[in-house]
């Protein structure tokens, strides 16, 4: 395939809201897709956001993910494997004050504040993973999440 059609593809997929495969990568494992769904939980001022990533093996390797790093921040997660497919989940739980605040809750005279809630760093995505029989970490960059709307329900 030449450059044009990448491109084509790249910009249709892009345009439609589908993931689009990274274009890190490294010898034994790519990135298919990374998303963030934002959640907001049942009690006022509780938020988050799950990361998926979908990875493909290059070969018959056995690979662990032994850490996620989605935003600037470490992310405990589960992997699942199937095939050549490798699926990452993590959620990230945080607690966003500007819900939680009323004006009752102001002291008289007090300047109005919104403090970040989660720091957030979107260059800083990756992913450290070792291969079966290998003491050595491999490191794949992630360019990007692509955010994605919940299918479900908001928790009552």
């Amino acid at each position: 395939m030449n450059n044009q059609l990448y491109l084509i593809i790249f910009w249709t997929l892009a345009s439609c809201g589908m993931p689009v495969s990274s274009l890190y990568q490294d010898k034994t494992v790519s990135v298919i897709s990374a998303e963030k769904t934002e959640w907001t939980g049942g009690r006022a001022g509780v938020r988050g956001a799950v990361y998926t990533l979908k990875l493909k093996k290059k070969n018959n390797s056995v690979i662990t993910v032994k850490t996620l790093m989605a935003e600037g921040n470490a992310i405990s997660f589960v992997q699942s494997n199937t095939g050549n497919t490798i699926t990452v989940r993590g959620s990230l739980s945080y607690k966003n004050n500007e819900d939680a605040v009323t004006v009752d809750n102001f002291p008289a005279g007090a300047p109005v504040e919104n403090p970040a809630s989660q720091k957030t760093n979107p260059k800083n995505n990756w992913i450290q993973y070792t291969i079966k029989g290998s003491p050595t970490l491999y490191k794949v960059s992630i360019s990007k999440f692509t955010a994605v709307e919940s299918s479900e329900e908001p928790a009552p």
